[in-house]
Formats: C-alpha cells, structure tokens, sequence
C-alpha cells in the first residue's frame, strides 16, 4: 500500500527565493530599443514595472478608485496634486491614461512572460520560430500580471506508465525520467521568475483515469502511479509543480482522508463515476473523430502519435497476441480514435474550469491554442518519448535521453534506487568501484552533476576514507558529468589526505599563498579587498582568468602570454552557510550550448573575441580573449567568459566585458542562459562534502550569504 503523499500545492516554502546573475532577485535592464533585426528571435528579459494593488472586482487600480472619490483632486502636468474641484474632469482623463499606461507596461510584461514560456517550445528550438498562439495567451497573463500572481500554466499528462514493461518501461511506477521531466518543467517557472518577481506555477492535470480503461490499465495503478509522482515532486523539492485531479476539474471537492488508505479508497470508489461524469457533461454526440483527423492538424497529429506508441503499448496483451497483423492495426487505429474522443472531452473541461491557465502540451500541434513543449529535451526541435513511454538512458556524454528499454539492454547497465529499476547507464569500468574494494552508490543531477555516497554504512559498516576512493576515476567522472560530489565519507577534511586526494588526480598547481586556499569570509570592506574572500555573490567565472605563463614561438622566437587556467577544481566543506544561502552554481558549457538561441550557434561563438577592464584587487585589463576554447578530452566547445560586474553589484573588484567583434547584445545573451536551470545547477553544500570540477567544462559562481557566518570551503586546483 503506498503512503498518500502530501500535496505538491500543500508544502511549505522551504527554497531561498531564486537567485538571479548577482545572488538575489533584481531587476534587469530594460531591454534596449533598438534591437538588431539579426537578433530578433533572441530574448531581452525585461524589467518588472511598478504595479499599483489591483481591486479584483474590476480590475482598475486601488489607487485610481480612492482617486474617482476625491473630486477636488487635480494632477498637474509636472505631477503635483492641487486642489480644485471644477477641474475633476480633468482629472479623469489623466487617470485614464494612468491606467492606460498601466496596462501598456502589464502587456509588455505578459508579452515578456510568454516569451520565456516560447523558448520551451519544439518550433523555438528547431528553428527559432514564434509561438504562433502566444498573442491568444496575452489577455490571460496580463490580468494575474495585474494582480501581481504567479502565472499558471496547465498541463495534460503523466497519466501512468505503459503497460508494455518488456519493451519499453521498468514499472508501472515513477522512476529517473519523471524526475527529470518534474525538475525540468520546475525550471520552467524559475525561469519566469527572473523576469516577474511573483514567479509562476504549472499545474499537472493527470489524465489517467480519462484513458486507463480503454487500454487496460487498473484504476489502482493510476493512483499509486499519481501518487509517487506528488512525493517526487515533495521530495525534490519542486515547489512549482503542482496537481489537479480530475476530481477538482470536474469541480468536486477533495475528499479530505484521514489516512492513505482512506484516501485510496475514496479514489478507486469515485474513478468510474468520474470518467462517466467526464462524458456525460463534456462529450459532444456530434463530434466525428474521423472527420476531425481529416481537417483539424492537432487532432491528425495526436492520432498520429497515438498510433505510433499503441502499437508497442499493446504489443503483449492477451487481446492482441493471436490477431493478424491487419486486424491488430484495426484494433489500434480504433483505439486512438477512442482516445481522441474522450481527449476532446477532458480539453473541453479544462477549457471550462481552468480557462486561465496558459496550455502547454506533450503532443505536437500547430502552437495555435497550445505550446508543444518536450519534458526531456534531447535533439532540438523534437518532442522525444515522454517519461511514462519510455526509459531513461544515461550516456558516458553526460546526456539524458528517453528510449525504449529493449533498445539498450546490451549496452547499457540497469541501476535501481531503493530496489526499483530507476534507469540505464552507459557501461563503463568507471562506475565499477567495487573493483577498488569500494560499495557506492550514484545520482544524477538535473541538469547535469552526480553524487556519490558509500551505498552500505551502518554499525557494523563505517563510511569508507577519503583514501580509499579511486580519485582516477573521479577525475574522468568530472570530464562528462561535472560536478562530481562525494559525500558521506570519511576523513574528508584531514589536511593531509585531502592533498594527497588531489595528487590522485593529477599535478598540483599551487598559488602564492600555498596549495590549499581557505575560502572565508575575511571582513573586509574595502575597495581592495578580494571578492573571493567575502561573503557576497560573485559573477560567473572560471578560475585562473588572470593566471598567464609566458610563451615562446619556436620559430620566431617571439614572447607571448597567455592564459594557463587549471584544469580541474577540488574543495571540500568545513563549514556550510546557512539554509538556503552560499550555493555554488555550476553551468555546463554542453548544456549552454545546446541551449543558445538562434541566431547564435557554437559555431560563431568560436569566431568571437571578447576583452574585459578589472579595477580593485583584480586589476587588470585584457583583449583579444578567445570567447571558447576545445575541451582537450571531450574535444567539445567550451565557454570562456567572465560576467559584468558592476559597482551594484559589489564593493569590490568591478569588471566591465565587451565583445571586439560581433554584436554587443551577446552580453546579455550569455549571462542569462549560463543561468537558465536547463544549464545551471544550484548545488547546497554539506559539511564533509568533496567536490570535483572541470574547470574547462564548466562556469561557476556563487550566491551571497549572511555575514559573520561559518561557511568554509577549502579549494585545490590541479592539472
């Protein structure tokens, strides 16, 4: 029996607000007027205007209200107040077009808001096309905009696994592709937030008990599939994410149980009547489905791909095994045709009762009156298998991608998490430690990093030291998979085994002051004081940006500097900051890469040089700086960057940056998607923690934290 999960909707705040570029919430520069034509597709964040409070019986402002009932007050064109009360017409028309400007600064928002929305889309992706519905969404956002709420967004989906766990899933329930997907629609909303402050929401409505009967699907199976899928999103913390039972879309109250068991109960006793319910009140006895996926391209293109996952999905069943080929394709397209009839009933019910809720869907569409978004995006441009069709695959590239179980069993190793078959991996010795005496075990991050914690600790079985890791394999871990963390063993903050931890992996590079740096908060306050040694938020870097060595042409004889960053980073955590501050940011140049907007591409970023002016304690002014650089294993391009810097954002070293010779707008372009959460991890250290990253993969930085605090980390470099 599974536990009833509290509601995603019903837990308690317990993440920092979102950092943004400097640590904390700010807003953003207006974007700039003119806008080269070149970049067009290319998104500005705005800044979120001042908004008066909103009376929700009519939308007009407060403000404006108390202003109709004081007849006697005049605005005066250099915005003072007078006294009069023959001039209240006036008045009325400058309070007209107060409000007229208000609401030209809400559409400017809304339009912003959707545009984040748009980037998520497979037709952005694919070729950096418009959102052909995004105008038909504009009334929906402006109006919780002028209620200064967050921005709702439903979607239909996550309605339980195949029944085809031979070829194509490990189970009926949740496993490492949920998560992923969770997670990734979760970055969605902190991704609204960094351009309006009240952030946004999106609703799961589960479509399982729409379908579960047609395909054979126990209506048990789809709660406990539901259910699972409400504690993952609790657990992972996704406080974005939230349900909508067909219950609540049918506007009936959620029984309030006061045990799991009653609650489950409740459900499998109601689930038939609700379906039932579903089609007396939404079905319409004149809709055709074959003339619909003859004239309608969304409803051909859902058929479509019903088609294509039935197939497969009902490969096994008892129904289907002795029926000839024809007569199984009979079967299916009938199928689908059932599946369009009552997905036309559960859109109309959504339209009905969350009518302001902007729809995002996992099917492909023309983007008229919806956004085809991917849950797991893998090439650009395509939707890819959903989590509840597929198996997640995990490849020694670090990437993610959703396939069919039977596909990769001979290539592939089958990891469980808490005896449940959670993904496949690659194989590869690199994660075989049991060959170095070592029992652990792996997880993987979204949206990139992994986690290594010793697997069997108890009485009887201590953690494993520090010197007993196998730090080789580490090293090539931090090459793919970056940031590689160890925790949960022991001695990880003895001196002595830390160092020689770090001479596991390679060669040592220290720095004036030794091999170790201390990374505290000093106290100071000055203008040469080092940002590193503070507790502000720092710009995203990699380090050794002003470490150069003098080279030598062979054959002209010529000196030359350049830059010799190390290769790799490793710290371990004396001491955390408090909860929900001094996170340190990792950004994947993999994953900034793929998620570089049209018109940019690798390609041209290669082409690129940039220069950057230092004043302070990293005094220094630098041209012609390659903007990307080849990883020497991976052979991938890789970012080269140093974000701006300025003096609101620190009292210390300031740095302007400029591109030599190529648009300026690429500025704003890279720092915001070095800090999109499809590139950027948010990772909270734990005392003891070890951590290895590759300093030519990755970006880092990290948020501000409280003053006077105990956070420590300790930080080796090496080649």
């Amino acid at each position: 029996m599974i536990a009833l999960a509290p509601s995603a909707e019903n837990v308690p705040d317990l993440q920092p607000q979102r950092s943004t570029m400097n640590g904390v919430y700010y807003p953003s520069e207006e974007t700039e007027a003119k806008s080269s034509q070149l970049l067009s597709n290319s998104i500005e964040l705005a800044s979120p205007a001042s908004f008066s409070t909103i009376d929700k019986t009519d939308g007009i402002s407060t403000n404006a209200m108390a202003a109709l009932d004081t007849a006697d007050l005049t605005i005066t064109a250099n915005g003072e107040a007078t006294t009069n009360d023959h001039q209240s017409g006036i008045y009325t028309e400058d309070l007209l077009f107060h409000d007229q400007k208000l609401d030209s600064n809400d559409r400017k928002m809304a339009v912003d808001i959707l545009k984040v929305i748009e980037t998520y889309g497979v037709d952005y992706e694919k070729n950096g096309g418009s959102w052909k519905g995004l105008e038909s969404f504009v009334p929906i956002v402006m109006e919780q905009v002028k209620r200064q709420e967050p921005i709702r967004m439903i979607l239909p989906a996550f309605p339980f696994k195949s029944p085809n766990a031979r070829d194509k899933v490990l189970g009926t329930m949740p496993d490492f592709g949920e998560e992923l997907a969770l997670s990734h629609l979760n970055g969605l909303c902190e991704n609204i937030g960094t351009v309006y402050e009240p952030g946004a929401d999106v609703y799961i409505s589960s479509d399982g008990l729409v379908y579960n009967d047609i395909l054979g699907v126990p209506d048990e199976t789809v709660w406990d599939y539901g259910e699972a899928l409400r504690q993952m999103a609790v657990d992972k913390g996704l406080h974005h994410v939230k349900f909508i039972r067909l219950f609540e879309l049918l506007e009936h109250p959620w029984f309030k149980s006061k045990t799991p068991e009653d609650a489950k109960s409740y459900y499998l006793a109601h689930a038939g009547c609700l379906r039932r319910e579903l089609m007396f009140v939404f079905g319409d006895p004149s809709f055709d489905p074959d003339e619909a996926i003859k004239t309608d391209n969304d409803t051909c293109l859902t058929y479509r791909g019903y088609i294509k996952f039935l197939t497969k999905d009902l490969a096994h069943q008892d129904a289907t095994l002795n029926l000839s080929k024809r007569a199984r394709q009979a079967q299916v397209s009938q199928i689908a045709r059932q599946m369009i009839v009552r997905g036309k009933m559960f859109a109309a019910a959504i339209r009905a009762n969350r009518k302001d809720y902007v729809r995002l869907s996992i099917h492909e569409s023309a983007g008229e009156r919806k956004l085809s978004v991917s849950l797991i995006p893998q090439g650009r441009g395509l939707l890819g298998f959903t989590p509840w069709h597929a198996s997640v695959a995990i490849g020694l590239d670090g990437s993610y991608r959703t396939v069919h179980a039977e596909d990769v069993r001979e290539t592939h190793d089958l990891v469980y998490r808490n005896g449940q078959p959670y993904y496949f991996r690659e194989k590869s010795d690199i994660f075989d430690w049991a060959e170095n005496g070592v029992s652990v075990k792996f997880e993987h991050l979204y949206p990139s990093g992994l986690i290594i914690r010793p697997a069997d600790i108890d009485n009887v079985n201590p953690a494993p030291s520090i010197k007993d890791l196998p730090m080789a394999k580490v090293r090539k871990l931090s090459n793919i998979m970056s940031p590689i963390i160890l925790r949960g063993f022991a001695e990880t903050l003895e001196e002595e085994l830390y160092v020689q931890a770090a001479s596991d992996m390679g060669t040592i590079l220290p720095w004036s002051f030794g091999i170790i740096q201390k990374v505290r908060d000093a106290g100071r306050a000055d203008k040469m004081g080092n940002n590193v040694t503070s507790n502000e938020a720092m710009p995203m870097h990699f380090d050794g940006m002003f470490k150069f060595e003098e080279n030598e042409d062979p054959e002209t004889g010529e000196k030359k500097k350049v830059q010799r960053p190390p290769g790799y980073q490793f710290f371990t955590c004396p001491a955390t900051a408090p909860k929900g501050s001094g996170y340190t940011l990792f950004a994947s140049s993999r994953l900034f890469f793929r998620y570089l907007p049209l018109p940019w591409s690798s390609e041209r970023l290669q082409k690129i040089t940039w220069a950057m002016d230092n004043d302070g304690f990293w005094d220094a002014k630098l041209k012609n700086l390659p903007l990307t650089v080849t990883h020497p294993i991976s052979g991938l391009p890789c970012l080269r960057w140093h974000q701006p810097w300025d003096s609101t954002k620190t009292k210390f070293s300031t740095c302007d940056v400029t591109i030599e010779n190529d648009h300026p707008s690429l500025v704003k372009v890279i720092d915001r998607v070095l800090y999109d959460p499809r590139v950027c991890l948010y990772f909270e250290w734990e005392k003891g923690d070890l951590l290895v990253s590759d300093n030519t993969a990755m970006l880092h930085t990290r948020t501000g934290y409280k003053t006077n605090c105990d956070r420590e980390l300790w930080r080796i470099h090496f080649d």
